[in-house]
Formats: structure tokens, sequence, C-alpha cells
């Protein structure tokens, strides 16, 4: 017999079976929520645990995620107690109040003080008052296009430095600010003969007088022939191209596959200057210049050809410009003529050059594009500089507070970047910092390379610095300071947008440290170098010049140059092999040489100084504990310059020394000289016999240091002529020193030299990189501090014993308040940016306001 049930005990059972699977899955979700809260239970216990370990032992930070958060540990190691909990919690690095109140401000003042460049408002009162001035009468450049090289122009014009010890007397509160005034550079081609005029005008804003600039040590006015390069002479270029096109066109066209005009893209042919200088010619009244056929590719400098021709553009009447040389394929012709000539001859016997005109692409050997196997394989971004809570500089009217340091910037327009008044914990270390001249001397067989000796200043190298590019120049943190300048080729005011960049960042290496094992007294205590940055770039035609101004935490300051930038080659030919090597088919990269002088007017305890060495000499004794035993070791000689014939230095490696600046009359605690000194790395000498052909120009090369009494009319040891008055210097800076001044307990001024030595090769395509071309002249305290000032600093870290008794005990670990909190990576702007303003990184929708 079977059993069996009803349909309603049937349906009563399935409710039943129904009701013991629901309760079945609610039992299941109460006890995993029971195992939820005893696991985020114990996870406060195990998080102060790890607290307690990161107090015996920082843990490093790593990066997690797509990098744009820094948090503490990685998955091996808890995360700190006090990490947000949600990332939403976490700012961004460096927004919100700073705990120091700094902030920046790049505004240009109503009342600016006596370092401040030009203003808007103060350039265009200059202008209306040049233009309306019956002694000047400069033109107007409301149309620059009808401006002509025979007209009263203004080149340039800059601030005019006030008197030092007026200006002394100002920032000692003991005086009144100076007038503000300008220096005007006008090229009067209107003149009979012409010539160039320097004057000073003021005050300023409203200027009422202008006014030769007088002074002793320098000519005003300057033969017209030895102005600075300006583009109303080259726009001038354009009708004698048309006339060598016109003679030897179908040459250029058969030897190039290019001519200079009737022409599209890389079918025309670029200009490269080359000027020749009065210490070549024998006449400083002959101006004259090489001009080579390149090729109109990126970048034209490393696509020479093997033509080129010489110029007489002196004078301004452009119609008596005519060509002196010509150049083709390693041979010298008197004039075009005689090369149609020989070329067109029915048996001509001359070499004939035939070259490939290169494509422009990408993948040529000039760009910049990248190119070859990537690195990293897979996209991963470089480190970023972070300031995780804000700057910790402050900037208003070009003067910047940076912890301890005090200082005031600007670009002259006539010589570089400029840095005044620099104090350290309030106390004036220097009066003046500045660049006063680069030059490049090259050497080759061709004339392009051979009679090439650029005095950089007569390019207006001070103008080069117009857009550093966050992310490529500086960090992407970094504040970019603009620049108003004034306008070569229109009626208002020209701008650049970042001509400086200020940021601080740590070297990767540490200021000071010292590890102790040994116990009890066992410690660590160091800090990493971290410095603020002050970084102008001048590009020079094709080179480029990275000119940093460093300051570190122990009240060092440095300043350290680099070149980069496109090396300037020539056209390959065996001659001349000594002089270079083939860094690709048709070129060679030439041997030059780089130098730099620099000036500092130092103030070290006032300007009442003294310059001595300390020279190192090997000394024979014997041992104080054996007499009859001989020793060899070192000492030291105090050695005070009197003059400044004394005083001058010739680097000699078997002849160490310390260059010490010191006020005689102030002591420190233990009686020693308060004193800083000079530190140089990257010296080099100039090989070119003195007072020869161009030499005279670069006396200030002569020497690695050079001491002179400060004196208002040896402002710069170089002028803006420097690139054709080699015959007779303006600025000729051995008389400097050649009166011999006494320097003892004066206001002194170093001139200090740098440079290298370049025999380019294939590294250096496309573009020559830094690597290696570091030079730095350091200002170090000696004596001046009771102990090193960075003492103070609260990024220093301290670890020793919680107990020295008992050392098993763990450590403890000191960071002066300074947080660990996390933040985020603010996020570059960069393509936005350029997008909205182009004009920012390239000349694009405005006018470039100077030449180049």
């Amino acid at each position: 017999m079977t059993s069996g049930f009803t349909l309603e005990e049937s349906q009563q059972r399935r409710s039943n079976d129904k009701w013991k699977m629901i309760s079945g899955i609610l039992l299941l979700f109460v006890v995993g929520l029971l195992i939820a809260v005893i696991v985020l239970a114990a996870q406060p216990e195990k998080n102060q645990t790890t607290g307690n370990m990161s107090e015996t032992k920082e843990v490093p930070s790593s990066i997690k995620g797509k990098g744009s958060i820094f948090e503490h540990g990685s998955k091996d190691v808890p995360a700190s107690k006090d990490e947000p909990e949600s990332k939403k919690d976490v700012p961004v690095c460096g927004e919100g109040e700073n705990p120091n109140g700094n902030t920046i401000d790049l505004t240009e003042p109503e009342n600016p003080g006596p370092f401040h460049d030009l203003t808007r408002d103060e350039m265009i009162k200059l202008r209306t008052f040049l233009e309306n001035d019956p002694n000047v009468q400069a033109v107007s450049m409301k149309n620059f296009s009808s401006v002509t090289i025979n007209s009263s122009y203004i080149f340039l014009a800059d601030l005019w430095l006030p008197r030092k010890d007026d200006t002394l007397k100002f920032l000692n509160n003991s005086g009144t600010q100076p007038e503000r005034q300008a220096r005007v550079m006008m090229f009067r081609g209107d003149k009979n003969p012409p010539v160039v005029e320097e004057l000073i005008c003021g005050p300023l804003p409203d200027v009422t007088e202008c006014s030769l600039l007088n002074n002793t040590n320098r000519r005003n006015p300057v033969e017209f022939s030895s102005r600075p390069f300006n583009m109303m002479e080259f726009n001038a270029l354009p009708k004698m191209l048309a006339d060598v096109d016109k003679e030897i066109g179908h040459i250029l066209k058969e030897s190039y596959n290019a001519t200079f005009t009737n022409c599209e893209g890389t079918a025309c042919l670029a200009l490269n200057p080359s000027p020749t200088a009065s210490g070549l010619t024998g006449d400083i009244n002959e101006r004259l210049i090489w001009f080579w056929g390149l090729y109109q590719v990126p970048y034209s400098l490393l696509h020479p050809t093997d033509f080129g021709f010489q110029l007489d553009w002196s004078g301004a009447d452009t119609s008596k410009w005519t060509i002196r040389k010509v150049w083709y394929h390693g041979q010298l012709y008197d004039t075009l003529g005689q090369l149609k000539e020989a070329y067109d001859a029915p048996k001509s016997k001359i070499k004939k050059s035939k070259m490939e005109r290169p494509v422009d692409s990408k993948t040529l050997y000039s760009t910049l594009h990248r190119r070859g196997n990537f690195s990293p394989e897979k996209p991963q971004r470089p480190p970023q500089v972070v300031e995780p809570d804000g700057k910790r500089y402050s900037i208003k009217d070009r003067q910047v507070n940076y912890l301890d340091w005090q200082f005031n910037f600007r670009m002259s327009a006539f010589s570089g970047p400029q840095l005044l008044d620099i104090r350290f914990q309030g106390d004036r270390i220097a009066y003046e910092l500045s660049l006063s001249e680069i030059a490049a001397f090259y050497s080759g067989n061709a004339p392009l390379s051979q009679a090439t000796d650029y005095v950089d200043s007569g390019a207006m190298s001070s103008l080069g610095s117009k857009s550093l590019v966050p992310g490529g120049d500086c960090p992407d943190s970094a504040t970019f300071v603009p620049y108003t300048v004034w306008n070569q080729h229109g009626e208002d005011p020209g701008h650049y947008d970042s001509t400086f960049c200020i940021f601080e960042h740590n070297n990767g290496y540490p200021l000071r440290r010292h590890s102790s094992y040994s116990k009890p007294e066992g410690f660590y205590g160091g800090m990493l170098d971290s410095v603020l940055t002050l970084r102008s770039i001048l590009v020079v035609g094709n080179y480029d010049y990275v000119i940093d101004f460093i300051f570190h935490q122990n009240g060092a300051l440095e300043i350290r140059l680099m070149s980069t930038g496109y090396i300037q080659s020539n056209f390959y030919r065996d001659v001349e092999r000594q002089y270079g090597v083939k860094i690709q088919k048709t070129i060679l990269g030439n041997l030059h040489h780089h130098m730099f002088n620099l000036k500092a007017d130092l103030d070290v305890s006032g300007t009442s100084n003294r310059y001595e060495t300390l020279d190192i000499e090997p000394m024979d004794t014997t041992l104080s504990w054996d007499l009859a035993r001989s020793y060899s070791q070192t000492k030291y000689t105090p050695n005070l310059k009197q003059t400044e014939l004394e005083a001058l230095y010739d680097y000699d490696i078997n002849k160490p020394k310390y260059h010490i600046v010191h006020n005689d009359a102030v002591r420190n605690n233990w009686g020693e000289r308060k004193a800083y000194s000079i530190h140089l790395s990257g010296m080099s000498k100039s090989l070119l016999p003195e007072g020869k052909f161009n030499e005279k120009v670069i006396s200030w090369s002569r020497h690695q240091i050079a001491v002179t009494e400060r004196k208002e009319e040896e402002f710069q040891s170089s002028s803006n002529y420097g690139m054709y008055d080699t015959l007779n210097p303006v600025v000729d800076f051995s008389k400097f020193y050649e009166d011999n001044d006494n320097i003892t307990d004066k206001d002194l001024v170093f001139w200090l030299t740098l440079g290298l030595h370049h025999i380019p090769h294939t590294e250096d395509l496309p573009v020559t990189p830094t690597a290696g071309n570091h030079l730095t002249a350091m200002l170090l305290p000696n004596n001046y501090f009771e102990e090193c000032p960075s003492m103070g600093s609260r990024d220093a870290i301290f670890v020793g014993y919680k107990d020295k008794k008992d050392p098993s005990k763990g450590v403890t670990l000191e960071r002066n308040g300074n947080s660990r909190d996390q933040c985020i990576l603010p996020r570059s702007t960069l393509e936005e940016d350029i997008e909205k303003n182009p004009d920012m990184v390239l000349e694009s929708r405005r006018q470039m306001p100077t030449y180049p």
C-alpha cells in the first residue's frame, strides 16, 4: 500500500519549504554581517600597532594607482592612522591657506622701486617724449614697415640703475628713493655721418629730459658700423637676394636645387649671418658680414650648403651695399660675375657642387620630433616636483622672499639676468649678481667658421629669454614670470609671458647628514638639499643658454650656466678635419669656445671689503712625537691682495687656494673674520694671443677672476657693440684693472669667467645635451655664521634612541612639525594654456616685439 496526501496538504508543505529557504538565506546574511563587523572592529587595533611601528621607523611613501595621489605605504605596508577615509577627502597639493602666508603677485606696481624693470606705463610715456623731443625726433612706430635704416630709430630702452650710494641710503632707510631713469639706445641713421647714441632719460614716468650717457670709460656716440643686429637691416636684404638670384640663380638651382627668391618651402634657401669684425678688417667704420646658404628645413643650421657671400653693409644708404666676396664649393671669388663666368665657361674647370635637397619630415636627423624605440616601452610619466603645503616663497614687485633669503631680480635688456640687494638672514651678501657677457669663438677653414667670433650681447642675447615651457624648461609647479619689453617693431610695449621661472625642489642629495651606529650615542641626522632656483634661458640664434641662480639653506648661493641648443655646423671638406669631426653625410661640427663673464658686486658685512687667498702649500716638518723623523704635509698661508693687478687670478692646479672676501673690521665670536668664499667650477682659458685680431673685445676672458674697485662707470665688462668693434672696443675690460687701484678695504667687484671648449660629436645631434656642460660659481659662507644656518630648517630629520640606556626600546623620529598628510598632484594645464594663448610658447598671433 502506498502513502498519499491531499491537495491541501501538498500546498501547505510547499509553503513550509518556502519559509525554510527564506529563513536560511536570512541566517547566512546575518552571519556575514557579523563576520564583517568583527573584521572592522579588529582593524583599528591593527592600525594602532602600525602607528607605533611608524614612530620607530619611517616607512617610505609610494605612489599608487594612476600616480595622481600620493599614499603612505604599499600593499604590504599598512596605511597611516591619520590617512583620510576617502580619496575624495584628499586636497590638491598647495591649495588652501598657505601656512606661512606666502603669496605670488606678478602685477606691475604703480610706484616701482629702484630695481624694477621699466613698466608698460613708463615705456609708453618715454616713447611719446622721444618722438616729440626736437633733439631726437624719433620716428613713429605706428607703421614699422615704413621705418628705414636711415631713420632716427629707438632701438632699445631699459632701466638705468641709480647710483649705488644713493640706493643704499634708501635701502638702509636713511634716504629717499632715487629718481628712476631709462637708458635708451638710438640708431641715428638720420645724421651725417650716422651714429649710435645712448641717452639717459628721466625722471620716470614723466620724462622731462634726455641727455647723452656721459662715461669716461666708453665713447658715446658710437660708430654706426658697430650697431647691434636689427630687423631694419635684415628687412633690406630681399632686394639684394633678388640680385643674387638674377645673376647666379641657375647655379644655385643646379647645385642645391633651391634659390633665395621665387620659391616655396624647402626650395627656398635661408641665410646664416657670420659677422666680420673690425679686428679683422682693420677699419672700425666698415661693417662686413658673411651670409651662408642653408636649406630651409628644421633646423636649418644643420643643413648648410657650401655657398656664401660677404656683404659690405656699411652706412645707412642701402643702395650702396655691395657684395665683396663669394664662396662656392671651397673656392673664393671676388664677385658673383666672376663665379658665373667660371661656372658657365664651355670648358669649365671649377669644381661644381651637387647637393640633394633634404626632405622635411619628422624623421629628419635635425628635428626634435621623438623617434627611435620608445623608452620606456609603455607610457609612464617622469617624477614631478610637488609642493604639498604650497609655495615656501613670496614674490611681489620682483622681490623674492624665500626662507632666510631675500633678493630682487630683473632682466636687463642690454646684458641679461640681474639680481640686486641679495640678503641672507637680513644681512646683505651682494649688491649685484649678474650676467655681463657671453661669447663663442669658432675655428675652421671656410669663412663661415674661421671668422665667426660671436659676442652675444651684440645680438641682444638678453632679449632671448621669451618663453619658458612648463614641464620642459621648468617644473610644472614653477612660477612663470612675465616681462614687459621695449617693442622694436611696434608702438605698444611688447610682452613675454615667461622670461623667468622660479621654483623650489630638492636636489635629490643631502645638504648635510651623519649616521652614528655606536651605542648608546647612536643617531641619524640629515636633510635633503631643498633649494630655490631662479631660471632664465637665453636663446641666441642656435644656442640656448640656461642661467640659474640657486639659493641653498646654508647661506650658499650658486650661479649655474648650461649650454644646449643646436651647434653651428659647416659643410664638410677634408681640409676642415683639424677643426672638427664629420657628424653627418655633408656636415662638420666646428670646434668653438664658449665663454661667460659674471659680475659679482659683493658687500660682505658692508662695502669695506678685502680680497685674500688662503694658499695651500706643501711643507716639510718632523713628527711632533719623534723629532728624528721627517714628515710632509700641507699648510695654508693667508695672502692679502692689495692692488688690482695683484688680484688677477689664473687657475693653477698645482697651487690650490681659497678665495676669501671679508670686512676686516668684523669678526665672529672666535675672533675669525666673517667672510664669504668664491668657488669656481668649469674654468677654461682663452688660448688666443692677447690684443690681436678680435681678442681685445673679450679681454675679460684672460683671467678666471679679476677684482676691481667698484666704479659707477665700470658697470659692465663688455658692450652691445662687441660683435663689430673689436679693433677699438667701446669697453676694453683690461682698462678696468690696468690702472692698478688699491683694493684694500674698498667696495669691490669680482669679475668671474667660466667656459668650455666644445668639439661637437654625433651625440650633439639634434641638439647638445646639458649633461657635462654645467659651469658653476659658488658663494659660500666662511666663518660668517656660528654654525651651519640650515640647523634651523624644519626640513631636517633626526632619529635617536628612545632610551639611550636601553636601545632595545626602539627609536624616535623628529620631523619638526612637518606633516605627512597626502595630497593630489595638480594636473598639468599646458595643453589648455597654449590653446588659449599660443604666443606663450611661439609667436603665433602677435607680432614679435624684438629681434631676433
